[in-house]
C-alpha cells in the first residue's frame, strides 16, 4: 500500500531515476540489439544471395513496367501531359532496370546503392501511377507500395533504416491521399481506412524485417560452420602431406632401390617389385588428391591448383604433364572448384593406371558462355567397354552434371590417345541469371 502511495506521489524526476536505478535503459538497449533495431547496417547479405534477391527485383520490375504499360494503353484518357510525362518516367524505369539486368548478365555484382535507389524509383512510379490513378479513391494502387516495401526490409537488415524508409513512403501516400484527386472525404469516415493502409505498411517492414534478420543469422551459423570444416580440411590436407604421403614417396624409393639391387635373372621378383612400385606410384598420386584440393579450401585459384597438379604428376609419374589456360578465370564457388579439380583428378588416374602415355596435356578455357576443362593424352585410349570397368568415369560424368554441365570422352582404342572434356555454361556457374 505504502509503495503504492510512492509511485503516486513521485514526481517525473523521479521516476526517471527510478528507471535508471532498475537499469531499464540497459534493459531496452539490449532488447534492441537482440531484435536489431539499434542499428543502421545497410546490408548483410552475401554475394550469391545478393544476387538473387537482385535477380527477383530486376524481374519483379519487368513485370511491373509491362503492366504500367498496359495501364497507359488501356486507359489513354490521361491528357496529352499526363500520358508524356507517365511514359518519360516508365523509359528511365525500363532503362534502369535494363542496366541492373545487364550487370547480372555479365556476372557483375550490384551496389547497394543501386539496389537503394531502384526502390526508391519504385516508390516514384507508383505514387506517379497513384495520381493518375486518382489518389485515394483508387482501390488497389496502395496495395503495390507493400511488396516494395517488403523487399526492401529483405534486402536491407537496419530496422531503423526500414523504418524511415517505410515512414517516407506512408508519408508520400498520404500526401497523394490529401491533395489528389478528391482528396479523402471526413464526413464519410475515410481516414480510417488510410490510416489502416499505412499501419499495415509499418507492420509489413516490421514482420519481413525481423523474419530476414532472423534467416541472416541462420545462414552466419552455417557460414561459420563451413569455413571450419574448410579449416579442418585444410589441416587435414597438410597432415596427410606432412605423414601419410612423406611414408609412401620413402616406401616408393625403397621399392626403386630394390629393383637396381636385385638379379636381373629373377625375372618373377623383378615383375612383383614392377608391380609393388607401380601400386605405391598409385598410392601416392592419390594421395594427393586431398593434399593438392586442400589449396582450393585456402583460396587459391582453379588455374593455379591444376597447374601444380599437374607437376605433381610429372614427379610422380615421370611423364611430362602441363596446363594449357586460355581466357581469364570467372569468380568460382568452392564447390564448382573441387568438383572440376576432382574431374581433372580422376581424368589423370585413368592415365596413370591404363594410358601408357608419353605426355598429358590439361585444358582450361574460358569464354562468355562456357567452361571447359579438358584432359588429352597420346596414350593407348579405352576399351569400349571403359565405362562399366570401375566407377571413374560414372563419376566424372556425375561431376559435370551437379554442375549443370556435360562430359564428353573421344578415346581411340587403336592408340590414338584419349581426351576428357567437361562443359560447364557460365549461367551455372554464376547461379543462373
Amino acid at each position: 500500500m505504502g509503495t503504492g502511495l510512492a509511485f503516486s506521489s513521485a514526481t517525473h524526476g523521479d521516476m526517471r531515476e527510478l528507471l535508471k536505478r532498475w537499469g531499464a535503459p540497459q534493459m531496452a538497449e539490449k532488447a534492441g540489439s537482440a531484435f536489431g533495431v539499434n542499428d543502421w547496417t545497410l546490408n548483410l547479405v552475401d554475394p550469391d544471395g545478393l544476387r538473387y534477391v537482385t535477380r527477383v527485383l530486376v524481374w519483379v520490375h519487368w513485370f511491373m513496367g509491362v503492366a504500367l504499360l498496359l495501364v497507359l494503353v488501356y486507359r489513354p484518357g490521361y491528357g496529352l501531359g499526363r500520358t508524356v510525362g507517365f511514359g518519360l518516367a516508365l523509359l528511365l524505369f525500363m532503362a534502369c532496370n535494363a542496366w541492373l539486368h545487364h550487370r547480372l548478365a555479365s556476372g557483375r555484382t550490384p551496389t547497394w546503392r543501386w539496389i537503394f535507389a531502384m526502390y526508391w524509383l519504385d516508390v516514384a512510379m507508383i505514387s506517379f501511377a497513384a495520381v493518375l490513378g486518382g489518389g485515394f479513391s483508387h482501390y488497389f494502387f496502395h496495395l503495390v507500395y507493400y511488396p516494395v516495401l517488403a523487399g526492401f526490409a529483405v534486402f536491407f537488415s537496419s530496422f531503423r533504416l526500414n523504418m524511415a524508409f517505410v515512414t517516407a513512403v506512408a508519408g508520400v501516400y498520404l500526401i497523394l491521399s490529401l491533395t489528389v484527386g478528391d482528396g479523402i472525404d471526413l464526413e464519410a469516415r475515410e481516414e480510417k481506412p488510410l490510416l489502416v493502409r499505412i499501419l499495415v505498411m509499418y507492420v509489413v517492414v516490421a514482420c519481413v524485417n525481423l523474419v530476414s534478420r532472423f534467416e541472416r543469422v541462420r545462414w552466419r551459423a552455417a557460414v561459420e560452420r563451413e569455413r571450419e570444416l574448410q579449416r579442418q580440411r585444410v589441416e587435414i590436407s597438410q597432415t596427410i602431406h606432412d605423414t601419410t604421403a612423406q611414408w609412401a614417396y620413402m616406401v616408393g624409393l625403397g621399392i626403386e632401390g630394390a629393383l637396381d639391387l636385385v638379379d636381373e635373372s629373377d625375372h618373377a621378383l623383378i615383375e612383383k617389385l614392377r608391380l609393388v612400385a607401380a601400386l605405391s606410384r598409385s598410392a601416392m598420386w592419390e594421395l594427393r588428391h586431398p593434399i593438392d584440393g586442400g589449396q582450393i579450401f585456402r583460396g587459391e585459384m582453379l588455374g593455379e591448383v591444376l597447374e601444380s597438379h599437374a607437376a605433381t604428376f610429372t614427379a610422380i609419374t615421370s611423364v611430362p604433364a602441363a596446363l594449357e589456360q586460355r581466357g581469364q578465370e570467372p569468380p568460382l564457388s568452392i564447390i564448382h572448384k573441387s568438383l572440376l579439380f576432382s574431374i581433372a583428378h580422376n581424368a589423370l588416374t585413368n592415365v596413370i593406371r591404363h594410358a601408357e602415355a608419353r605426355q598429358v596435356v590439361i585444358g582450361l578455357e574460358y569464354t562468355d558462355d562456357e567452361l571447359r576443362l579438358s584432359v588429352s593424352d597420346d596414350g593407348m585410349g579405352l576399351p569400349s567397354d571403359y565405362e562399366a570397368r570401375g566407377h571413374g568415369f560414372r563419376n566424372m560424368r556425375a561431376d559435370a552434371e551437379r554442375m549443370g554441365g556435360i562430359l564428353d570422352v573421344v578415346s581411340d582404342s587403336n592408340g590414338g590417345g584419349t581426351t576428357v572434356t567437361c562443359a560447364v555454361p557460365c549461367r551455372t556457374l554464376r547461379g543462373g541469371d
